[in-house]
């Protein structure tokens, strides 16, 4: 396999994936009752909570992202943070590692960061996140498992401990011997070097960042009409957003979906949970999108031009 076709494959392969889970899924659900379960009220509800999300979201980002720039960059503020990431969104729903690659790139341009310091700083928010959701996915499923009260919160406080047992050797001083290897990864990079000040700045962020997706979905949950218990619905989202970041389809589409309909069966049809996933997902993919179009248009397109560059 030439290169030109292994790039051609790796870029394609998001898109064949959500099309095939989303035919799949699609084939098995009655599609009048999908249709019939998107409504007048669901958009009365879903709109402005999806823009609520999309724009809180936003600000959190940037937040992020200014605290982990070097304060010597003052001419790097919020509303360059904000637009930079905003430009990112149109790359990242084409592929994953566009939107990784534009963040990068625009970063190292705006704040006049290295390339190196500009993807730890990406990395970094990345990994925080995968360990947030991790951590809040476990204690939730922890939780609503069918396990005696002593093992549930056993697997809680296993959880806890992991986590924060985790970044402390992550920043340990001394050699781990064997483990080294492993810590020594770019992507522990960040939270190896990140002062703890800042650490604990981004981990709270990151926190209320998780918190608003999980907001953004249950205002979809009461759209629809889909009662789920609090521990089932945080565990079940967490678990989504895990599946919805895995690089093998476009945005999570299809992945997310098939993920919504198994993790919610007990309490929704399949067709109900299915719309209200669909509505969900394109919902936050526009609105993404469309900030990244009218906000930063000019940044956009330098995001795709550099993003597709450093991945030639």
């Amino acid at each position: 396999m030439t290169a030109a076709t292994r790039k051609a494959f790796q870029r394609g392969l998001p898109i064949a994936v959500s099309g095939i889970v989303l035919v799949w899924l699609l084939a098995r659900v009655d599609l009048s009752a999908v249709w019939t379960a998107i409504d007048a009220r669901v958009a009365a509800i879903m709109i402005p909570s999806l823009l609520l999300f999309a724009f809180a979201t936003l600000g959190i980002e940037a937040c992020s992202i200014r605290r982990l720039v070097p304060d010597s960059r003052a001419d790097f503020d919020l509303w360059s943070a904000a637009r930079i990431k905003c430009a990112s969104y149109l790359p990242g729903v084409i592929h994953y590692t566009l939107g990784v690659g534009g963040l990068a790139v625009l970063l190292r341009r705006r704040a006049a960061l290295s390339l190196i310091d500009a993807v730890g700083i990406v990395l970094l928010i990345a990994s925080t996140d995968l360990l947030i959701v991790l951590t809040a996915a476990a204690i939730s499923a922890a939780e609503i498992g069918q396990f005696p009260a002593g093992v549930r919160t056993g697997l809680v406080a296993f959880v806890v401990v992991g986590f924060f047992g985790g970044l402390a050797l992550l920043r340990a001083p001394g050699s781990l011997g064997p483990l080294e290897r492993v810590r020594s990864l770019a992507i522990f990079e960040g939270l190896r070097r990140l002062p703890t000040g800042r650490l604990i700045e981004l981990l709270g962020l990151r926190a209320l960042f998780s918190a608003c997706f999980v907001a953004g979905c249950a205002s979809a949950f009461i759209a629809f009409e889909v009662p789920a218990p609090p521990a089932q619905l945080i565990g079940g989202v967490m678990l989504v957003a895990l599946v919805a970041a895995l690089p093998i389809a476009v945005a999570g589409l299809g992945t997310s979906q098939a993920a919504f309909v198994y993790l919610f069966s007990d309490v929704a049809p399949a067709e109900r949970l299915l719309a209200m996933s669909l509505v969900l997902s394109f919902g936050i993919v526009l609105v993404r999108a469309t900030m990244g179009l009218v906000f930063a248009r000019e940044l956009t397109r330098e995001a795709l031009v550099e993003a597709r560059i450093d991945d030639a």
